[in-house]
């Protein structure tokens, strides 16, 4: 079988993505999506993504970890999903979409690409980190230099604690010297840092304004593959008309026989 894909990036958070409307997809081959996703073996990526046919929206999301199987929200995954369907005239510059956690608007202006996000409702404590679930469950710890952190040891001890048997993304954020915002996220399902993080920039801004740390309504996050922008809205704990964006580049497309 001939798979057609494109290669996608979002601020270095790349993915395989198919354009499943059809439904020819083997959804349940978890081994093919890993061995697609490997990077020395396959086309390599953190993740894939199938366009798939909705019953009313114009598309649904179905991303998969790079272990092979069923991933939560993935935020840059859904921002390069908006603009390959806006390529392959699926969707127009404004739209809505399904995803895992529900119902997302999606905003294409040229290279940039805004997404809607889900509510956060209030969060717990871990340790001395936050717990947030901003569509996928992320920890958040404040530190003085993130570079400092050995985030892969840290954050693979966390995901052999009882308390997060399905495992869990870890993230740490610091303050620059220009009072910019830099952020290192260890995706599950990955089991490795990623070069950003939707989902975790998303969970990490409204950490920084629970904790008094950020006082606007709109913060800036550098990741290690570029600039993430969040908005939203606070009401007592509860953040509504959460705006995730950034940049997408699509790397390249291809076919590959399986």
């Amino acid at each position: 079988m001939d798979i057609k894909f494109s290669k996608y990036q979002g601020t270095g958070n790349d993915f395989i993505i198919i354009n499943n409307i059809s439904n020819f997809f083997p959804k349940d081959d978890n081994k093919l999506i890993s061995k697609l996703c490997d990077r020395k073996f396959g086309i390599g990526a953190d993740g894939l993504i199938l366009i798939d046919n909705h019953s009313s929206l114009p598309f649904e999301m179905t991303y998969y970890n790079s272990d092979g199987f069923i991933g939560s929200m993935c935020g840059n995954g859904a921002r390069c999903s908006v603009h390959f369907s806006f390529l392959n005239k699926i969707i127009k510059s404004k739209t809505k979409f399904n995803a895992f956690d529900g119902i997302h608007n999606g905003i294409v202006d040229h290279d940039v690409i805004n997404i809607s996000m889900s509510d956060v409702i209030g969060f717990e404590k871990y340790e001395d980190y936050l717990f947030i679930d901003s569509g996928s469950p992320h920890l958040v710890k404040y530190v003085q230099d993130v570079n400092s952190i050995d985030l892969i040891n840290v954050s693979q001890k966390i995901q052999h604690s009882n308390q997060f048997k399905e495992g869990i993304n870890v993230n740490f954020v610091s303050k620059n010297s220009d009072n910019s915002f830099q952020i290192r996220t260890y995706e599950r399902g990955v089991e490795d840092e990623t070069l950003s993080c939707g989902t975790g920039a998303v969970a990490a801004a409204i950490a920084l304004n629970i904790l008094s740390l950020a006082d606007s309504s709109e913060i800036n996050l550098k990741t290690k593959g570029g600039l993430l922008n969040i908005k939203f809205k606070k009401s007592k704990n509860k953040y509504t008309d959460i705006y995730l964006s950034g940049k997408v580049k699509k790397v390249f497309d291809g076919i590959i026989k399986v």
